[in-house]
């Protein structure tokens, strides 16, 4: 005891920049408490929160697993702060340790939003099943809580952030007639957002160019072209233009011109659209529409047929027209029936 009361009088009696030796004992028992208590929170009581069987709410969870992770740094600067407010310093290392814990504490916190909408947006709404947020948006939220944190840090800092917002404000009228093509990219990829001319994955067609979307991005989309090369098309040309998506449609159509050589039969010719009813409804994920004599062709009796594929997928188009193909050339070989093809005659004088 009296070893104990000795080494308590040394501590106190030896005084280091207005703290005794026993005040920062106190102070680093004080800060290593803290964080150990709040890692062994984290261990045993947090991490054995059974997130998958218990939390069906996918944002929920998202915000328990965001407080898992982040939890700890936060407990860093708490006891950090609580060791150092013990302690008797200077006013003006006090404001700045007040400070710096709070730009710390809100930097933290920032993160662990972006955090939340980064996981609300993945790994969350995968468990889920539900539809993913557009990338974009979630750009343009964590940019907004950027902002806020940044905000909150300069007015704590005691930065007048009414004056910074109004100066920011006849900036941004600038900024926004420098940049008009980009804001309309933005406008624009938000009508793409709720008006859903199209998804990524959809097989669409603007202009001549058909192909898949790949990204849906705040500027402009990507597209895989059916040739393979990938196109990178600002939102803005995208929405001035008629778009095609083919993954709306239940059905595709297809209009083919079939020409006969002029030596057919009348009697041949008079049979020719039943017969390529036929070979149409023969095909079982064909759809008849309608078939006539079109045409008297300079080399060629022109029937004009008009049928649909029972399908929304490219392939799997192209596999129906070629059946009904086949069937035309087996009904027309069973017949007799030959096609045209263009022939120059030179007539004898």
């Amino acid at each position: 005891m009296e070893f104990v009361n000795s080494i308590t009088a040394y501590l106190k009696s030896h005084t280091y920049f207005n703290n005794s030796l026993f005040n920062y004992m106190i102070a680093f028992v004080i800060f290593v408490s803290i964080v150990l208590a709040i890692t062994l929170f984290i261990k045993l009581v947090i991490k054995r929160i059974p997130l998958e069987d218990r939390v069906s709410n996918a944002f929920l969870a998202a915000v328990i697993e965001t407080f898992r992770k982040r939890l700890i740094y936060i407990s860093y600067a708490l006891a950090v702060y609580a060791a150092l407010t013990y302690l008797t310093t200077p006013k003006i290392i006090t404001k700045i340790i007040d400070k710096a814990v709070l730009i710390y504490i809100v930097l933290i916190v920032v993160l662990a939003v972006t955090d939340i909408l980064k996981d609300f947006n993945t790994e969350s709404l995968e468990r889920t099943g539900k539809n993913k947020v557009p990338a974009g948006i979630i750009t343009i939220l964590k940019a907004f809580v950027w902002i806020a944190g940044l905000l909150f840090i300069f007015s704590n800092l005691g930065y007048n952030v009414s004056t910074f917002i109004t100066g920011l404000g006849i900036g941004g009228i600038a900024v926004a007639l420098a940049a008009q093509n980009i804001l309309g990219d933005l406008f624009n990829y938000i009508v793409i957002l709720f008006d859903k001319p199209f998804t990524k994955g959809d097989l669409i067609q603007f202009n001549t160019v058909v192909g898949r979307v790949e990204y849906v991005g705040i500027k402009s989309t990507k597209i895989r072209s059916s040739n393979g090369e990938l196109l990178s098309v600002s939102n803005t040309d995208l929405t001035k233009t008629i778009i095609h998506n083919y993954e709306m449609a239940s059905k595709r159509r297809n209009v083919s011109i079939i020409g006969v050589e002029y030596e057919t039969s009348v009697e041949l010719v008079h049979k020719i659209p039943e017969l390529l009813e036929q070979a149409v409804k023969s095909v079982k994920e064909a759809e008849f529409a309608r078939v006539h004599f079109s045409a008297f062709n300079t080399s060629s009796l022109d029937f004009e047929l008009v049928y649909f594929i029972l399908t929304n997928d490219y392939t799997e188009y192209t596999k129906g027209v070629q059946a009904v193909n086949f069937a035309i050339l087996d009904i027309f070989a069973n017949v007799g029936i030959n096609f045209a093809y263009p022939a120059q005659r030179m007539i004898k004088q």
